[in-house]
């Protein structure tokens, strides 16, 4: 009878437990069915975004293509902007000569203040920074010429109205002290010398020494330096 019993309650509880773990497979099964359309959702909008950000990227390189082409076309147009640049500097750079050097010419004549003023003038118009320091000794001759001239000609009309010079005896030798005399003027010590000066004045000055030292007393009372300027 007892054995009979265990039998009894084997046989009732197997069918128990296969049900038991039917239930777990099909609860299982269930969750499993009901969390896939959620993946498949995550999925879908994932691959949308991807999409998405492809046309994007073909969009930038489209404009990325589009900018390099205006880029390359901007740059050729600054080559040759640049280019012309260059040509009108030089053109300017070779005026800027050509008013240095006409400027330099008034130096070569006697002093006019009109055709110094217009060469004062035309210096300052020079487009060239650079060739108007290189020129800046030029300036400053054309702004002195004017005084340079009349520190000379006062000079010039002492030793026209010496009197003392037509001594037969101390003459010669009076016209010699007007050599020192120019000697110590601003434009004999200041420029004379100088690698850059006063063409004119220099030319001056050297027919004033000549004039000077051949003086001759018994010959003539007067020393005619201002004539020299004609």
């Amino acid at each position: 009878m007892k054995k009979f019993s265990i039998l009894l309650f084997s046989v009732v509880m197997f069918p128990l437990g296969i049900n038991a773990q039917e239930q777990d497979t099909l609860k299982n099964t269930v969750e499993v069915v009901a969390e896939t359309p959620v993946e498949v959702i995550k999925v879908d909008s994932l691959q949308h975004e991807i999409d998405r950000l492809k046309g994007l990227i073909a969009q930038y390189k489209q404009s990325e293509t589009s900018l390099n082409g205006k880029l390359y076309d901007y740059e050729q147009t600054i080559k040759v902007q640049n280019k012309k640049i260059e040509r009108l500097n030089s053109y300017l750079l070779f005026a800027d000569t050509i008013v240095a050097r006409l400027s330099n010419d008034c130096l070569r004549k006697k002093y006019d203040q009109n055709r110094v003023n217009q060469a004062m003038e035309n210096f300052e118009k020079m487009y060239s920074p650079e060739l108007k320091s290189k020129f800046g000794r030029l300036r400053f001759l054309l702004n002195e010429y004017g005084k340079f001239t009349q520190e000379l000609n006062a000079i010039f009309i002492e030793a026209q109205n010496d009197k003392g010079l037509g001594n037969p005896f101390t003459g010669q030798k009076q016209a010699l002290t007007y050599i020192d005399k120019i000697k110590n003027t601003r434009y004999y010590r200041d420029v004379y010398s100088e690698n850059w000066t006063i063409p004119y004045l220099n030319n001056l000055i050297d027919k004033c020494f000549e004039t000077i030292k051949v003086f001759n007393p018994k010959e003539s009372k007067e020393l005619h330096l201002l004539e020299l300027m004609n």
